[in-house]
């Protein structure tokens, strides 16, 4: 089973520190992420994105870690 809770958190951790450039279709957890609104993306170049946490984002990050 898998624990969405250290996923998304992992996810999410990387992302706050900038360290994401995604590139392709978004994973099925990071398109629900994008959905949700915990996460938004700007283009980066004309093949990746750069992702970003939006407040939601930061807040639910926040959450995760208790």
């Amino acid at each position: 089973m898998i624990n969405h809770r250290l996923t998304h958190r992992s996810l999410l951790a990387d992302i706050a520190a900038g360290e994401d450039v995604y590139r392709g279709k978004p994973t099925p957890t990071l398109q629900t992420l994008l959905l949700i609104g915990f996460v938004a993306r700007q283009p980066h170049t004309s093949q990746t994105w750069k992702l970003s946490l939006t407040e939601a984002g930061h807040r639910y990050l926040a959450g995760l870690w208790h």
